[in-house]
């Protein structure tokens, strides 16, 4: 999945930097006011390591050892570990002030992960959460030459975190918070004051603590209880957009 994404976003590029070359040679304003761009990314950080730490501390940190087909080999999984491979995306509007200034708005679904435990009882139990939030955030910005940029701004963060295994119960369990927080933004687009443009762009996203479980309430299973976690992040990815 990585692959993929990152092919289209090295082919959006091509097309971006050769389509911006065909509009800069016709007659159309220097700098234009409004853009939009859509970016594609994963994430550094997130409630992982804490979400790890409480598995090891109620025993979900046993190995598991799966057999291929007709027992003919066998490999051992440690548990808990994480893994992310989900992208995450993110919309952004931005306008212009009076340069170097512009105001905008940012949002999107970041999926920070997901966890998985392993738990030998008298049968073997697999614990496994996943983890996310939504952002919406104004962005006050510098820009440089329209090509770099810097900002800063609130946030309003909807954290989720849920049991992505089959409840025993048959019932969803997840978890929801609203956090409000801030958000630093870094930018580069190219080529500059073209209509078309690609787009890198990284994020520290600072969401603070919310509390997440009890996870596998059953009262035949050990649960994981209570766990507060934090959900600040940095988003880094990359796409491409358009100035009208």
């Amino acid at each position: 999945m990585k692959k993929l994404i990152l092919t289209i976003l090295i082919s959006s590029f091509i097309i971006t930097v050769s389509t911006a070359q065909e509009s800069q040679s016709s007659d159309i304003p220097k700098l234009k006011k409004w853009s939009v761009a859509l970016h594609l990314g994963w994430q550094i950080g997130g409630p992982c390591k804490q979400i790890e730490d409480a598995m090891v501390n109620h025993g979900f940190d046993c190995s598991k050892r799966v057999y291929g087909w007709f027992g003919s080999s066998s490999s051992v999984t440690h548990h808990p570990y994480s893994e992310n491979f989900i992208p995450s995306w993110m919309i952004s509007v931005k306008y212009y002030l009076k340069p170097p200034f512009s105001i905008g708005i940012a949002g999107g679904n970041t999926h920070l992960g997901s966890t998985h435990g392993y738990k030998i009882q008298t049968w073997g139990h697999r614990l496994d959460i996943d983890y996310s939030v939504i952002h919406i955030s104004p962005i006050f910005s510098y820009n440089s030459y329209d090509i770099v940029r810097i900002g800063i701004g609130p946030s309003v963060y909807f954290t989720k975190a849920w049991e992505s295994s089959d409840h025993p119960e048959g019932v969803d369990v997840e978890y929801k918070h609203t956090k409000v927080g801030f958000l630093i933004d870094f930018g580069l687009r190219i080529p500059k004051k073209s209509r078309f443009f690609f787009e890198l762009n990284a994020q520290y996203r600072y969401v603070g603590k919310a509390e997440i479980g009890p996870f596998n309430e059953n009262p035949y299973r050990d649960m994981l209880p209570k766990t507060e976690v934090k959900y600040n992040h940095v988003f880094i990815g990359g796409g491409f957009g358009v100035r009208f």
